[in-house]
């Protein structure tokens, strides 16, 4: 799942008008910038950071076609969903 931050926009003003403004969300945003070499010492090679939009659009759509990141954030959701749900159980007795 990767967008433009134009259509991100406009799948975020849906989800406004559907579920409202105040709805909480989670959201990870990742974009050019976050795409860069690091040399040996862990370091930003400042003239190694990706700007060609081929290049990103392709790291992009790799990422986003990646299924274990979403398994693992709904896994995520899923085990807080319960944790809280059954606290939230607890708390009403």
């Amino acid at each position: 799942m990767n967008y433009t931050l134009k259509e991100l926009q406009q799948r975020v003003n849906n989800l406004i008008e559907q579920q409202g403004e105040d709805a909480y969300c989670a959201a990870w945003i990742y974009t050019q910038n976050d795409c860069y070499l690091k040399d040996e010492n862990g370091d930003i090679e400042e003239d190694k950071v990706l700007e060609d939009s081929f290049l990103v659009r392709t790291i992009m759509r790799d990422v986003g076609d990646n299924d274990y990141i979403y398994q693992v954030i709904q896994e995520s959701i899923d085990e807080a969903t319960e944790e809280n749900y059954m606290q939230y159980q607890q708390e009403l007795v």
